[in-house]
């Protein structure tokens, strides 16, 4: 078992995808703690931050820790707030957007794929 403080992963600036005042820290890892099957992330998005339209093949399970903000496809968008639950399935275009005044923080878990 392996015990640590959220704060001891390193937060690393995103930029991929358009994406604008958000950080991730990976949390639970194959690299780090030999997590064979998923791992675990920790978004931090600013006031106004965003995580621009992408897709992959790994489903994404999302919990919303704080804050407020929107998820969104091409077609669809929903407001999201502290403790909703999201499924993102594999391959589907998606992205963030804090609406709010407060960090919108959440978790996302995805399986490896290999």
């Amino acid at each position: 078992m392996k015990l640590k403080h959220f704060s001891e992963a390193e937060e690393l600036e995103v930029t991929d995808y358009g994406s604008t005042e958000t950080t991730i820290r990976w949390l639970v890892s194959r690299e780090k703690e030999g997590a064979p099957r998923f791992a675990m992330r920790r978004f931090e998005l600013k006031p106004g931050g965003q995580i621009g339209i992408h897709g992959h093949p790994q489903e994404h399970e999302i919990y919303v820790l704080s804050g407020e903000g929107k998820v969104f496809t091409h077609f669809e968008k929903h407001e999201v707030k502290k403790d909703d639950v999201l499924y993102v399935p594999p391959d589907e275009p998606h992205g963030y957007e804090n609406t709010g005044k407060e960090n919108l923080v959440f978790l996302c878990i995805i399986p490896y794929l290999d």
